[in-house]
């Protein structure tokens, strides 16, 4: 009535409606008790002059639709909130592993586009394996009410593998609910501790097998050594048995000495790793050289020493531990071969920029399921030959530690040929 209410407040009253012509209203009793009333809308009244004179609405208390409105809305912030602190991701799943939602924060990223994932069966995302996982702990989920947790893998592209994590438990609708945590880390750090724990067995292992084999590699060229020098200082012997015990004894006195040299070695190279320096070296030189020194110690007329390193060859490399490892192969090339050739070879790939030097021989050879077993540690192809069982492996160390490669030479039959490859 315009006379209740000024023309104000019916203009105000009705700019209040929507186009629905209803119009919500928040009433404050005197008590500070709230109550929501809705006024729907009938029709306007105006006078003659266009001015606004009835209202034509009933009202309808909707104070406990209100209410439950705000509920339904004070949950819902909350769950989102909830998602968004969530640190990965639900999927909601029904009881033939479909995915029927995918709830999670605005900020996480998936392997998979949520369109992909939302309705696809999830035998089309994950393996056999880990689908048949899903839906055996889906099922007894649903079953018998009790939260399952699994871990499993899944490899994205063929060529990268994630790790994951997820808590199912019942949901509604008989669909269940799927906490996705990703573990890669988790898994990596666990690896790298079940490694470690190999790693110090294996060194401890190696620990056992190198005391007991230098106390023997030690021990023989001791007992050489005080064995001859005993019996230079008793008795008459004649010019040429002395002469043959000091040979004894500098034969024996030099293989504890390049086992020693050989331990030491070995021990700076692993405990470092630190690129080795290199200068530019002379290798035609080098071999030359290496070749002609072990053709002098070996001594043996039988065997013919063969020299191919062709035309000149500079490369930055380092020379002293390339020395060492030229001189091991062909060390352990005079030991293998009582008769027959030795060949030293050199060739330098200008257009791969490699060097490349093989020693062959015509020996007892390797046999092809050794020809790798050979560079590890402490291994001997003939037990009772003499040596510490490192040779190789200091080899492939040095060879590695200069960006190289070295290999036996499967395609070689007539005894054993080893190729260096060194990048430069």
């Amino acid at each position: 009535d315009k006379h209740l209410v000024s023309l104000e407040g019916f203009q105000k009253k009705l700019d209040g409606f929507d186009e629905s012509n209803v119009l919500r209203v928040r009433c404050v009793g005197a008590h500070g008790e709230i109550v929501w009333l809705e006024d729907h809308l009938l029709s306007v009244e105006k006078d003659k002059s266009g001015n606004l004179e009835r209202l034509l609405c009933y009202t309808v208390n909707v104070t406990g639709q209100c209410e439950r409105e705000a509920h339904i809305s004070r949950v819902e912030e909350r769950n989102r909130k909830i998602i968004q602190a969530l640190p990965e991701f639900i999927f909601i799943l029904d009881q033939d592993f479909f995915i029927t939602d995918v709830l999670m924060s605005s900020d996480t990223i998936l392997l998979h586009p949520v369109e992909q994932l939302r309705g696809a069966d999830g035998r089309t995302i994950y393996s056999p394996e880990v689908s048949d996982l899903f839906l055996r702990n889906i099922r007894q989920c649903l079953e018998d009410g009790e939260l399952k947790e699994i871990e499993y893998p899944l490899d994205v592209d063929d060529c990268e593998r994630h790790y994951f994590q997820a808590r199912i438990a019942p949901f509604e609708d008989n669909k269940v609910m799927a906490l996705i945590h990703d573990i890669g880390d988790r898994v990596q750090r666990s690896n790298e501790l079940i490694e470690a724990k190999q790693r110090a067995e294996e060194a401890d292992r190696m620990k056992s097998v190198f005391l007991a084999n230098m106390s023997h590699e030690i021990r023989t060229p001791l007992n050489a050594i005080n064995g001859f020098s005993d019996l230079l200082l008793e008795g008459d012997h004649d010019h040429d048995t002395r002469r043959e015990f000091r040979e004894q004894i500098w034969a024996s006195t030099t293989a504890l000495t390049t086992l020693l040299e050989n331990m030491l070695e070995l021990s700076q190279l692993v405990s470092s790793e630190s690129p080795l320096p290199v200068a530019q070296t002379d290798i035609r030189l080098l071999c030359a050289e290496r070749l002609e020194l072990q053709k002098q110690l070996g001594d043996n007329p039988a065997v013919e020493y063969v020299n191919e390193a062709g035309t000149e060859i500079e490369i930055p490399t380092n020379a002293f531990y390339l020395t060492r490892v030229v001189d091991n192969l062909l060390h352990n090339a005079a030991k293998f071969t009582a008769a027959g050739r030795i060949t030293l070879r050199c060739r330098n790939d200008e257009s791969r920029r490699t060097l490349q030097i093989s020693v062959s021989d015509t020996g007892i050879g390797i046999p092809p399921e050794k020809q790798e077993w050979v560079f590890e540690r402490f291994t001997k192809v003939d037990p009772f030959k003499p040596g510490s069982g490192i040779g190789l492996y200091l080899c492939r160390l040095i060879v590695t530690r200069l960006g190289g490669d070295i290999r036996v030479c499967p395609e070689y039959s007539g005894g054993c040929c080893i190729r260096i490859e060194l990048p430069y």
